[in-house]
């Protein structure tokens, strides 16, 4: 395979010097801005520095494959080597004792790889590509996967590099856990308890008193994005690329009555309960505009785990598919 040289292009060049500048960063840019070569390039230079081998966390599809497939495509990472630690355990060990620059695994092997090292972590440089993966680290409770990073992030890592095109797809609370990640909670607040208290009021969603959503206060998008300015470099693909603005053809639909203030109820409540008796409810901004949909075409999904919808437009909800 022949290799291909690598000229950066406008908006790469930023994102290089970004992660050699920022030791601990974050580069939120979309699909198709060169984000992994740029990050190779940046981890390249660094080996001079700062040598030693960098993790990458990735989706297992884009560890086991974009990230080696990738290091191989261009001339100047000729002396980048990346194995991929996916596959059972034994393929993982093997991949780890395998002579590499950078060593690409999945999320889910994680609280494995962790165990696996113990107090002998080696990698003083982390990316996480899709940085989204760590929205769920809480320190108590939390999700599995980013709380087993959590023990090396801080105390056994210099470098940490965040890579996303979606930093907040849920809204603004998704950036707690990233961000912590980043400074130890210095800019967003120690705990998320702290970063909500600050920035969002909660509100009951149906009778489960558990089930809250977050609403920003009017001053949290401009705050949160000051105290991370430092940290992370966000760029639009419009900036740089002759793109026109899509074509939107919005056509107004009369829906009855009934279906009308359900569909009400739950853009507003994000909850539902039905004659029939089925509760449905939409626990993030993504699950809602979902359930919006379904309503919207006449028919709404009762559980996320089957094939059956309830019908609004009959009076008992009556189920038309199993």
């Amino acid at each position: 395979m022949t290799r291909q040289a690598f000229t950066p292009r406008e908006y790469q060049q930023p994102v290089i010097d970004h992660i050699l500048d920022v030791s601990r960063d974050a580069v939120w840019a979309g699909m198709g801005m060169g984000k992994t070569v740029s990050a190779l390039t940046a981890l390249d230079i660094l080996e001079l520095t700062e040598p030693g081998p960098a993790l990458v966390l990735a989706p297992l599809r884009v560890a086991a494959s974009t990230w080696p497939d990738e290091a191989t495509k261009w001339a100047h990472l000729r002396n980048v080597e990346v194995s991929a630690v996916v596959g059972t355990p034994e393929e993982r060990r093997a991949a780890l004792k395998r002579p590499a620059t950078i060593y690409a695994t999945n999320y889910d092997n994680l609280p494995w790889l962790v165990e696996h090292f113990g107090d002998k972590w080696p990698f003083r440089k982390v990316v996480a590509d899709e940085s989204t993966k760590l929205k769920s680290f809480r320190l108590r409770q939390g999700g599995v996967r980013a709380h087993a990073l959590g023990r090396v992030a801080h105390c056994k890592v210099d470098r940490f590099i965040e890579l996303t095109g979606t930093p907040s797809p849920n809204g603004l609370p998704d950036l707690w856990g990233q961000a912590w990640f980043l400074d130890n909670g210095v800019r967003l607040g120690r705990s998320f308890e702290a970063f909500k208290s600050r920035w969002f009021r909660s509100i009951q969603v149906g009778s489960d008193r558990h089930a809250v959503r977050l609403d920003p206060l009017p001053f949290a998008q401009e705050q949160i994005e000051d105290r991370m300015r430092d940290l992370c470099l966000s760029l639009n693909a419009r900036d740089y690329f002759d793109i026109s603005e899509p074509i939107v053809n919005v056509i107004r639909v009369e829906l009855p009555a009934k279906a009308r203030r359900i569909y009400t109820d739950m853009e507003r409540e994000m909850f539902l309960a039905l004659e029939c008796g089925a509760e449905v409810e939409a626990f993030n901004a993504a699950s809602k505009t979902i359930k919006c949909l379904q309503l919207a075409n006449g028919a709404i999904y009762t559980d996320d785990t089957c094939s059956a919808f309830a019908d609004i437009t009959t009076p008992n909800c009556k189920r038309l598919m199993t």
